[in-house]
């Protein structure tokens, strides 16, 4: 009984880290938050584009955009970008989940570059 107690528990912990990126999930999330300022494919507008290098991080710097708005060197971001982690997906004042940035994180890289 223990050891079925502990598997459950370590599964749940883990589970969120095993999940595989559902792009399609991550385009209803981009189109919602991210596509007015960073264009229908990512090409940028009024934020920079988000095609090519930025949907390429490794997903600790992306996270830390996300959450911190500091891009990959550590850099502060420009404003007007929201700050994801107070502000939270769909104004929810939650941070976004890990399994919400990895979907966002692999619709980015459906995008294609010039």
């Amino acid at each position: 009984m223990r050891v079925i107690l502990i598997t459950t528990v370590l599964f749940g912990l883990f589970s969120s880290a095993l999940a595989i990126p559902d792009a399609k999930a991550g385009k209803t999330i981009y189109a919602s938050n991210c596509q007015g300022c960073h264009g229908n494919m990512g090409q940028g507008n009024v934020g920079p584009a988000l095609a090519g290098e930025v949907a390429g991080w490794k997903y600790a710097w992306f996270k830390r955009a996300m959450l911190q708005s500091l891009d990959d060197k550590g850099v502060k971001l420009k404003a007007p970008m929201p700050l994801w982690g107070k502000r939270g997906f769909g104004n929810t004042g939650k941070p976004p989940t890990d399994a919400q940035m990895t979907n966002l994180q692999a619709y980015l890289k459906t995008f294609k570059t010039k």
